[in-house]
């Protein structure tokens, strides 16, 4: 199983985990109820204590869903959920900061938090494209027995 973080060595503070095309809309988010998933994100916020996750930083915080992937059983399954700033999740998903023009700015801010090289920046970045392309070529099953509701089949409502 592979983790979000495609840079060798040390997981990096904060890194691009881009979700596969295939998987978009379907994720622990849309399969609760508005309160189940309210009652997650702010237990999240809670333990937390209301500090980014990956950069410290007091703010606003966002829930954001960590995944791992098992290619070889095309699983996609949640890891964690993890409180984070605006920022900080927007790098989490570059390809839509890219798409709204944010994409310069969310590297920086990856660059920056990580204390990285533009060189270093630009490979990590690279990398999480290139497994991004090759995992949206899979129809993904959800694992999300980590919070109870076990395996979700690529298509479920």
């Amino acid at each position: 199983m592979t983790s979000a973080h495609p840079t060798p060595g040390p997981a990096p503070r904060l890194s691009c985990e881009l979700v596969p095309a295939s998987s978009w809309g379907h994720n622990l988010r849309s399969v609760l109820s508005s309160a189940g998933w309210n009652s997650l994100r702010r237990a999240c916020y809670a333990r937390a204590q209301g500090r980014c996750e990956c950069c410290g930083r007091q703010d606003r915080l966002e829930a954001h869903e960590r995944w791992a992937y098992d290619e070889a059983r095309a699983l996609q399954v949640l890891t964690a959920l993890v409180a984070l700033c605006p920022r900080c999740h927007e790098v989490k998903h570059l390809g839509r900061a890219l798409q709204t023009g944010r994409g310069r700015d969310a590297a920086r801010w990856l660059m920056q938090v990580n204390g990285w090289t533009p060189d270093a920046t630009n490979a990590h970045i690279k990398q999480a494209f290139a497994d991004w392309e090759r995992r949206s070529q899979l129809a993904w099953t959800l694992d999300l027995t980590q919070v109870g509701l076990g395996r979700i089949p690529p298509g479920a409502p």
